[in-house]
């Protein structure tokens, strides 16, 4: 079937052109809402500006397809391959793109608000200006991807893989991050006020300057090497580590060096802080109750109000 036929026969009534082959086939501009197009091949096809609202495209194979400034808002893309497709300032408001393929594919300034993206793939796809906000990106693969100065305020990624992702200055306050994976992210001035981090994997994660006011993270989840890293690299620097009132229960810490670093109202309870640089941290009304502190430096911190009940002090000693 030609395009010419496709559009006779949908401004006819007809919606139902599931596994037609399409490839490489230029649909501009066409509006064909509400078309069933699942398990076709537009691979290589330009749809560009087309409307495609509330379309079935359940597993059709558009890797290297053209949807620039495209209408997808509410269509079914369960299961579909956009790997390299271009979707640059398209619209999927509230689309579904459970387990979809979008390995490369350019999101640059895509409308993604409340998108289901669960399972999805987006490893090295670039997201520069998208809203992603109140998605779903549970289980999604973001693996490399470009989320710099993105606002994911409210966004479910638990379980995401965010391994050597760029999420320098985004903003994910709020987010569900249970068991994502950040090890080798980027994270420079993120934003992570609030966001629910039990388990997540911080491991050699770039978190200079990141605020993790309010986060809960508990059960090692920034393991041993990350901010004894950062603090190594970025000791001296002005940008600082804002940690007042995270939950950091049980959290090994030791070695890190944690100048300068704001942990008022901080949770560290059986936290291991062994041989931690604290210098001029701010630790007021903070509860290390019970954490392991040998070998801790407190020069010039402020420890008010600070409790120690159960603590290993530096010299070895059992606070009372």
């Amino acid at each position: 079937m030609d395009i010419e036929q496709l559009i006779w026969q949908y401004g006819q009534g007809s919606r139902d052109f599931s596994r037609l082959d399409l490839q490489h086939a230029d649909i501009i501009q066409v509006d064909l809402s509400e078309i069933n197009l699942s398990r076709a091949a537009l691979n290589g096809a330009n749809l560009s500006g087309s409307n495609l609202s509330y379309a079935n495209l359940n597993r059709t194979d558009l890797n290297y397809a053209r949807l620039i400034t495209s209408k997808l808002m509410n269509a079914d893309l369960s299961g579909v391959d956009l790997s390299y497709a271009d979707l640059s300032w398209g619209d999927l408001t509230s689309a579904t793109l459970v387990n979809a393929n979008l390995t490369h594919a350019n999101l640059k300034q895509a409308r993604l608000t409340h998108a289901e993206l669960r399972g999805a793939v987006l490893c090295e796809a670039n997201l520069l200006g998208a809203d992603l906000t109140g998605a779903n990106l549970n289980r999604v693969d973001l693996s490399g991807a470009d989320l710099s100065g993105l606002d994911l305020t409210g966004a479910d990624l638990s379980r995401a893989d965010l391994t050597g992702a760029d999420l320098r200055g985004a903003n994910l306050e709020n987010c569900n991050l249970y068991k994502a994976d950040l090890s080798l992210s980027q994270l420079r001035n993120a934003n992570f006020k609030g966001a629910f981090l039990q388990q997540a994997n911080l491991s050699r994660a770039n978190l200079k300057g990141v605020n993790l006011a309010r986060a809960i993270l508990r059960e090692d989840n920034l393991g041993v090497s990350n901010l004894s890293d950062l603090g190594r690299r970025a000791a001296n620097l002005p940008d600082l580590i804002d940690l007042s009132g995270a939950i950091l229960k049980g959290t090994k810490l030791q070695g890190a060096i944690l100048q300068n670093t704001t942990l008022d109202y901080v949770l560290l309870h059986r936290a291991l802080l062994v041989s931690v640089n604290l210098q001029v941290a701010n630790l007021m009304d903070a509860s290390l109750r019970g954490a392991d502190l040998r070998n801790a430096n407190f020069e010039k911190s402020n420890i008010n109000n600070i409790n120690l009940t159960e603590t290993i002090m530096p010299d070895g000693s059992v606070h009372p």
